[in-house]
């Protein structure tokens, strides 16, 4: 793993992996790290874990190299529909493939919430950033609002989608924004959330409305990202997509993060539930910092709860095999 262009630990990026019955014990510390292309190659990931209970500060540059491996590019990259410009789904190829994004924007990757998700054969990441860019396109048709996230085409490499760029927003999230003690001023906050857009003009839920996923910019304007979970109103969602969910409870502050399973019904994305989210982090804003802790420490076991869910898609997927294997058996016997 030498030859891999590392000189410092900042260059990798990493995620912490709690165990669920003591949520402040490290299990391991998940690293990740992006070797971008160039036109002709491909973008590559590689992930690793170093087990155990000591912080990433005592896990040296050498040790975290050695855990890394390549992740499988079609695990996490979904390929370029060809013709691409005659496809079902048209998606935007950014126009110059050969620089790296303008310091305006923001290039996002799939998102991978375990190692469970990038072995051999599993296309749950390359399935869910898919359908963001599904989504990404469609917003790319209708009018834009300015205070909902901007898309600017794919990243393209070696037939591969492996990025989406988008505009960045200056500033922080809704979290950070209060945690480091700003302010809002929620009617004005509020009326500026390009919720009624999004529902109206797009024709998209949202499904996934949380502080970590609105943006406060200097002026204190608020801009709304990340439409990965993102469906039209009354549309099945997608198997395995992620999406957020406020509780019933007005004393329940934190938002519950769910991975549809396999033997689940796909629920159905609904404008009411992007209102009822928003009625809660109404509540929610007007007494951040004592909620914010635990909101955090939910963040951080959020790869938890994937890896089970991966472990759970794994075993579904095998039984549906057996199951097809004996049924095909039973039909040689009968014949």
């Amino acid at each position: 793993m030498s030859e891999l262009p590392i000189t410092c630990k900042d260059d990798v990026g990493s995620l912490k992996v709690f165990d669920m019955r003591d949520k402040d014990t490290f299990q391991g510390i998940q690293y990740f790290y992006w070797l971008l292309g160039s036109v002709h190659d491909g973008d590559l990931l590689y992930m690793g874990m170093i087990k155990g209970n000591k912080p990433s500060s005592e896990h040296s540059l050498e040790h975290i190299k050695k855990a890394l491996s390549q992740a499988p590019a079609e695990c996490i990259f979904p390929p370029l529909p060809l013709p691409w410009w005659l496809s079902r789904t048209r998606v935007t190829v950014a126009d110059d493939w050969g620089k790296e994004p303008s310091p305006d924007v923001y290039l996002k990757r799939p998102w991978i919430a375990s190692l469970e998700n990038i072995q051999p054969g599993e296309v749950t990441v390359a399935r869910w950033f898919a359908h963001e860019i599904k989504q990404l396109e469609h917003l790319a048709r209708c009018p834009p609002h300015p205070n909902l996230v901007r898309y600017h085409g794919c990243r393209v490499r070696n037939g591969r989608i492996t990025g989406a760029y988008l505009g960045r927003v200056p500033g922080c999230d809704l979290v950070d924004h209060l945690h480091n003690g700003g302010t809002i001023d929620k009617d004005l906050f509020f009326a500026a959330l390009a919720i009624d857009h999004l529902h109206n003009v797009v024709g998209l839920v949202h499904n996934d409305i949380s502080p970590r996923n609105i943006m406060v910019g200097p002026d204190g304007a608020p801009t709304l990202v990340d439409l990965g979970s993102a469906c039209p109103d009354g549309e099945e969602m997608i198997l395995g997509v992620p999406f957020d969910c406020w509780g019933d409870d007005p004393l329940d502050m934190e938002p519950e993060t769910y991975f549809i399973s396999p033997s689940a019904a796909c629920p159905t994305p609904r404008k009411s539930r992007d209102i009822a989210s928003l009625n809660h982090l109404r509540t929610w804003i007007d007494n951040p910092v004592s909620e914010t802790a635990g909101f955090l420490r939910r963040i951080e076991t959020v790869s938890h709860f994937a890896e089970v869910f991966g472990k759970l898609h794994e075993a579904a997927t095998a039984r549906q095999r057996a199951i097809r294997a004996k049924a095909a058996e039973d039909n040689k016997t009968a014949a």
